[in-house]
């Protein structure tokens, strides 16, 4: 297998371990044979990276569409914010979620949503702003997921399987429903029943996308969490180890993602996080308290100051030391 081949592959792996901290490396594990030689040829990350605990920026654009009606992200605002905690010594994940619509402050000094840092400036501003926001140093690295990552990804994998809910069966508050939205202007069309069924990508991806109901921005996350754990499950059978999967899944990582990893930092953390057991993996998201009509911006989200303060000391600040036992569940 050639070396760009087996970048490609590792930094796709690296993705899904990033942004879901399940990161089993599926690839890596079976369509990838790790011989024992070529897994001591690669560094352990701690060596790699020179710190215990790596931060990184997971960011999912949002898109719009151009005169066309072409889909375009130029400009645009993210519509998935993860920070994500690796911890290199104990190899855990921690995946913490940011409502998109968090009220947090620009660099110019105003008060905006904060997926706005990302079509005002980019991903530098989505690292500084985020970081700021969430009151850690910085980001040691980015992963961004372009407009068709996860449709692409999964109709690569030939579809997945979710129990689709309502906001009132996700919330347990009452009975599961289908899900009924039409947004022209939008492209967004979700037509789904309730309970478990076979999604195609557009189907899949309308559900995460979707937030038109009383829970909002909450219950998007928890489905975007669905979806993504969905794709891992598929990731992770037997039967999906096959070359003519593996150059699909290639495709999909080298048109729709960008990182500043580099080939040693991704291979080494595939290497390190290729066995990760799942209850090695942690997601909450940042719950909020209230609401405000800001300027410009409209409904906007304020954050629950205390238990932010708490997930970001658990998730992604404690400098982790080796231990056998398992990281304490984070409620999400």
């Amino acid at each position: 297998m050639s070396i760009t081949l087996l970048r490609r592959l590792g930094a796709f792996t690296l993705l899904f371990a990033v942004a879901t901290a399940i990161g089993y490396a599926a690839i890596g594990r079976h369509a990838v044979r790790w011989s024992a030689p070529l897994q001591a040829m690669i560094p352990d990350p701690v060596s790699v990276f020179h710190r215990p605990l790596l931060r990184v920026l997971v960011v999912g654009l949002d898109y719009d569409y151009d005169r066309l009606d072409q889909e375009t992200s130029a400009h645009s605002r993210s519509d998935i914010i993860m920070a994500v905690g690796l911890d290199l010594v104990n190899h855990r994940v921690n995946e913490l979620s940011v409502p998109r619509d968090m009220v947090a402050t620009m660099p110019d000094g105003r008060r905006a949503k904060i997926n706005a840092a990302q079509s005002d400036g980019g991903i530098v501003e989505s690292q500084s702003v985020v970081a700021n926001w969430l009151g850690i140093p910085s980001f040691d690295r980015y992963v961004v997921l372009r407009i068709d990552t996860t449709k692409d990804l999964i109709d690569a994998l030939g579809g997945v399987d979710l129990d689709v809910e309502n906001s009132l069966a996700l919330r347990h508050a009452g009975h599961n429903g289908p899900i009924d939205y039409d947004d022209s202007w939008g492209h967004l069309h979700v037509h789904l029943k309730p309970g478990v069924q076979h999604l195609t990508g557009a189907q899949a991806v309308g559900y995460a996308r979707f937030r038109h109901d009383w829970c909002s921005d909450p219950c998007r996350i928890m489905r975007q969490q669905q979806v993504i754990r969905a794709i891992l499950g598929k990731l992770r059978d037997q039967r999906l180890a096959t070359l003519t999967h593996a150059a699909a899944l290639v495709a999909v990582m080298h048109k729709d993602v960008d990182t500043n990893l580099s080939l040693g930092e991704e291979l080494s953390l595939v290497n390190a996080f290729r066995g990760l057991d799942p209850k090695h993996f942690v997601s909450a998201q940042v719950p909020y308290v209230g609401a405000v009509d800001l300027p410009g911006e409209g409904d906007s989200i304020l954050p629950d100051q205390t238990a932010k303060a708490r997930l970001v000391r658990t998730m992604l600040s404690i400098d982790p030391t080796p231990t056998s036992a398992s990281m304490p569940a984070v409620k999400t």
